[in-house]
């Protein structure tokens, strides 16, 4: 059975949106179908100048809708000042808030140094943590929140420690934010992908997981962003209204927890 082209269609009614890590990969497919979705988009990235200017072009055509500024989350006085600059832009404050900027630096675990353990644990986990607590603070009410969690954050990585401890952190500090966040009625839910085609592997590495995923996962394949960003989209929207603190898979049936 060939898989659908069909796609849920969602209309945010103009709501305002943060995407994290928006200049590539998943963000950048996320911050496409919210604005796909009638959203206000800012786009936040942090290095990758050549990938935001593609993204800036290739979005020309959302007119002021969309905006990508390149600011570290990991400092305080700049999470502030996103949120301030979206308020004065639109002249309303953020409605929406997808965490999805992380890093990932593979090798063994006697190499791990506490040098790269701590920034990977800065930009993963005290980032979205810092967007999070802003969020609650300056949303009024009916907010949603996704952070972006990861496969590794449940079964572990022994490739990247580091960065499978802090994606689990996340799926915990997100249930944290769904019990505070409740109280105004703003909903706290991750998403854990998988193996996702992304353009961060090189066409040799995706030469080899896509041979490697028809054994290893149970759908045998590999995702798309597309199927992160409908689940993204879905966790947004009214659609999910009854649901928080929630984790939701999308990974082909490789781990079921």
């Amino acid at each position: 059975m060939k898989r659908s082209s069909h796609k849920t269609s969602y209309d945010f009614n103009s709501g305002v949106v943060i995407v994290t890590g928006a200049s590539r990969g998943i963000g950048k497919q996320i911050a496409l179908d919210l604005l796909k979705s009638n959203c206000l988009v800012i786009g936040v990235y942090s290095s990758d100048d050549e990938a935001a200017k593609i993204c800036r072009e290739e979005f020309k055509i959302f007119g002021d809708k969309f905006e990508l500024i390149k600011k570290d989350v990991s400092i305080e006085s700049n999470v502030s000042y996103i949120f301030d600059h979206t308020h004065a832009k639109w002249g309303k404050g953020v409605e929406m808030l997808v965490n999805n900027a992380g890093i990932l630096k593979q090798g063994t675990f006697f190499e791990l140094s506490s040098a790269q353990w701590s920034q990977t644990l800065k930009v993963n986990l005290e980032a979205p943590f810092l967007l999070c607590q802003k969020f609650l603070k300056f949303c009024n009410s009916n907010g949603s929140i996704v952070n972006i969690a990861s496969i590794g954050g449940q079964m572990g990585g022994d490739k990247a420690p580091d960065y499978a401890a802090s994606k689990a952190a996340i799926i915990s500090l997100t249930r944290s934010i769904a019990r505070i966040g409740s109280k105004k009625n703003i909903r706290s839910n991750s998403v854990s992908p998988g193996w996702i085609e992304t353009d961060i592997f090189s066409e040799k590495q995706l030469k080899n997981l896509k041979i490697e995923a028809k054994s290893q996962i149970p759908l045998a394949r590999m995702g798309h962003s597309s199927e992160v960003s409908e689940a993204v989209l879905f966790l947004l929207s009214d659609s999910s209204s009854y649901i928080t603190g929630h984790c939701l898979n999308v990974n082909g049936g490789i781990y079921f927890g």
